[in-house]
């Protein structure tokens, strides 16, 4: 009765503790704004069996990731045999379809086994192979030990079982156990008899004390991330919520108090593992710039951990002021911006979505830095010089703000037919590829493949408007949504239907973006609708371009909107070329440096800070290749100017895919 008794106050204190402070971060959360992430319950659980079940994102770092998979999957087998570890060390019995299933027994001494590699593995990821982003701490080296005790205790228990003749009608399925009793063989009744109730009490002991430590460390994500991942986006990954202008009650716009943040974007930084792996893949980060995509949650979380009870304590005084000590009102008047983020680090975002892409534990970056902007610029109009002259393009018509009377120039001598209402597709050029010079020439070349293929299509010319994607995600949202607003009701007068685009930019906008304000329309990017001609035959692929040639994947293209092959094919389907790939290609590929308004923003560069394009360029340099392609006007022009920073301009080229058609097709053009 005593030992019954013992255990019952040992596992209630632990896990009851561990519950009650596993709520009460819960219950910081909730001090954000309301956010609905109950909807297409089917698609959650989806996503939930993927990123979870079968830890499709945690994979992705194949040693860390395999160590993970051992160990989570060893957890949730070994719980079921915990239960009848308990029952069998209580009452002396085996549990009913557990303790007495052979089969069941197998498989829990093979995941025994798997539970040891994942520790051995986790501890070389953490020594020997340890790449720079871990950071090491005794509790992670803690859990690992507990860990090892838990399952350690479990095979002791049993093999000294063995030893002593128990249950030998379960022993030839419990592989590693026997292989225990097999060592403990010789060992007298009464050392085995306290090696057992040694190795169970160890058993619980090691996994009461794991319990209580999981709350105050990284592992606190096993709680939240399941969770997390369930209540995870499914917006188009490429979307940014919508503001509404017409919410009275809402006196500011944009996040800079951690209260308007919303409830998920808190619970975001308690899945957080800490793991590091959004910041290695981070452009701004790993070129010395303020940006660290894990600092985002770790120190938000910190923030939260000091407010939060304070704002509990507001709550419950109800209309009554309570009274704070000077630190305690500090920490209630603490900003996001230039309080926890500097503004630099802000500011130095791309948006590439490289971090949410590497994220394990589903957490969203991006719309949160959209929403800090959007304070700064919406609410306080504290942005840079060089932010601020990009907006007003409601006006303009562009961000460089050049004469809309010269937006068609770049058709001069191309007869590009104007759009009417018997085109089949509008051609969207943009901005960059009506004023921008390198990219006029990129939509020359579209024009002529989609003439020589006989494609029904029309242009705007002058009338085009801008679609303010960059005004979006630079945080100037009322701009863009008076843009978004005016530009679909344009199109639906005009009776587009379907528009291809020259920019990724652009493509993700329209297609993405505008849905929320009514413009559902079919958006098809060049290297997509190009893939389609080839592959129907209507384009005629003859003339080789003979050249070694090296794809940089668009972020706004790719991981954005997961067009990775259409550019490809279109290359590969011309005679000579030889295709090679960089280190870092297709969803893991490296940004450009232009995205998220980055196009427009001076790049600061010394003290430890480098070109993100110049990075990225010497990649495409060290394949050899003598082509750098891309398709996208942006990472066109970075790729060429890193390019040019190398002095490699003259002897490697930068074209769109659609140039290198465009001199192959079988037309003369």
């Amino acid at each position: 009765m005593a030992k019954i008794l013992v255990f019952l106050l040992w596992m209630g204190f632990s896990f009851g503790l561990m519950t009650y402070m596993i709520f009460r971060k819960f219950k910081n959360t909730l001090h954000g704004k309301a956010d609905d992430r109950s909807d297409r319950l089917g698609d959650r659980l989806t996503y939930f069996l993927t990123n979870v079940v079968g830890q499709d994102k945690v994979l992705q770092d194949p040693i860390s990731g395999l160590s993970h998979v051992m160990i989570m999957w060893g957890f949730v087998v070994l719980g079921f045999g915990a239960i009848n570890l308990a029952v069998e060390g209580l009452f002396g019995v085996p549990v009913p379809f557990i303790g007495d299933n052979w089969l069941f027994i197998g498989l829990k001494e093979l995941f025994l086994l798997l539970v040891y590699i994942g520790v051995i593995l986790a501890v070389l990821r953490r020594t020997v192979l340890k790449p720079a982003r871990i950071e090491n701490s005794a509790e992670a080296f803690a859990i690992l030990g507990l860990i090892s005790l838990i399952v350690t205790g479990d095979l002791l228990y049993n093999g000294a079982g063995f030893a002593l003749g128990e249950r030998a009608d379960i022993r030839s399925a419990a592989f590693f156990a026997n292989f225990i009793a097999g060592l403990l063989a010789g060992t007298s009744p009464a050392i085995l008899h306290i090696l057992a109730d040694a190795a169970w009490w160890t058993h619980f002991l090691a996994m009461g004390l794991m319990a209580i430590l999981i709350p105050g460390s990284k592992h606190l994500h096993l709680a939240f991330a399941p969770a997390n991942a369930i209540w995870h986006t499914l917006r188009p990954k490429g979307s940014l919520t919508k503001v509404d202008f017409d919410d009275e009650t809402e006196e500011e716009f944009g996040v800079n108090k951690l209260e308007q943040f919303t409830w998920k974007q808190l619970f975001d930084t308690y899945s957080c593992v800490r793991c590091g792996r959004c910041t290695e893949h981070c452009p701004a980060f790993q070129t010395g710039k303020p940006l660290d995509p894990r600092a985002l949650h770790v120190e938000l979380r910190a923030h939260m951990e000091e407010k939060a009870p304070l704002l509990d304590k507001i709550k419950a005084a109800g209309g009554e002021k309570p009274e704070f000590t000077e630190a305690e009102q500090t920490i209630l008047n603490k900003t996001i911006v230039d309080g926890v983020f500097s503004e630099e680090f802000i500011w130095s975002c791309t948006t590439c979505r490289a971090c949410e892409q590497a994220c394990p534990v589903s957490n969203e970056h991006v719309q949160k830095i959209i929403d800090l902007r959007r304070y700064m610029v919406m609410t306080e109009a504290k942005m840079p010089e060089d932010v601020q002259r990009t907006f007003n393009c409601y006006a303009s018509g562009n961000p460089w703000k050049l004469p809309s009377s010269s937006r068609g120039d770049w058709m001069k001598g191309l007869d590009v037919p104007a759009w009417s209402d018997k085109a089949e597709y509008l051609l969207y050029v943009g901005c960059s590829g009506a004023y921008d010079d390198r990219a006029k020439k990129v939509s020359a070349a579209l024009v002529k493949v989609l003439q020589a293929a006989g494609v029904n299509f029309g242009v705007l010319g002058n009338d085009e408007p801008c679609c303010s994607e960059t005004t979006r995600r630079l945080g100037n949202e009322f701009e863009f949504q008076q843009l978004a607003e005016s530009n679909v009701e344009l199109f639906k007068n005009l009776g587009v239907k379907k528009i291809i685009t020259l920019c990724p930019h652009c493509f993700n906008s329209l297609k993405n973006d505008y849905p929320d304000f009514g413009g559902e329309f079919e958006v098809i990017h060049h290297s997509q609708f190009l893939a389609r001609l080839i592959q129907s035959g209507k384009i005629k692929v003859e003339k080789a371009f003979d050249a070694k040639i090296v794809y940089h994947d668009a972020c706004y293209l790719g991981r954005y909107n997961d067009v990775f092959e259409a550019p490809r094919a279109v290359l590969q389907s011309v005679p000579g070329v030889c295709l090679t790939e960089m280190g870092q290609n297709h969803k893991n590929s490296f940004c450009c440096g232009a995205g998220g308004g980055r196009n427009w923003m001076e790049e600061k560069i010394g003290d430890g800070q480098r070109r993100i394009n110049e990075v990225r360029a010497k990649e495409a340099l060290d394949t050899g290749a003598e082509v750098i392609a891309t398709a996208c006007p942006y990472c066109l022009t970075m790729m060429l100017d890193g390019t040019k920073a190398h002095n490699a301009e003259e002897r490697v080229r930068t074209l769109d895919i659609a140039e290198i058609l465009a001199q192959s097709i079988k037309q003369e053009i």
